[in-house]
């Protein structure tokens, strides 16, 4: 399970999380639970960035891009 967090309440879920990802905006310490942080900012695209990021770890982001394109 992967989950996105920008602030303090999140801290305990991105602990329990297999993939813990703060947004670029988010407090410090959200920052270090992640184990990534996105370049972009909470509303501007951070959320697209941690679906990429998850589907082109699975080497599956290239069949994606083909099945859009069809």
């Amino acid at each position: 399970v992967a989950y996105i967090g920008d602030d303090l309440p999140d801290i305990p879920l991105m602990r329990r999380a297999g993939l813990a990802v703060a947004v670029g905006d988010a407090v410090p310490e959200v920052k270090k639970a992640a184990h990534y942080t996105t370049k972009a900012l909470a509303g501007r695209g951070a959320v697209r960035e941690a679906i990429e990021l998850v589907l082109k770890s699975k080497g599956i982001w290239k069949e994606m891009i083909d099945k859009a394109r069809a």
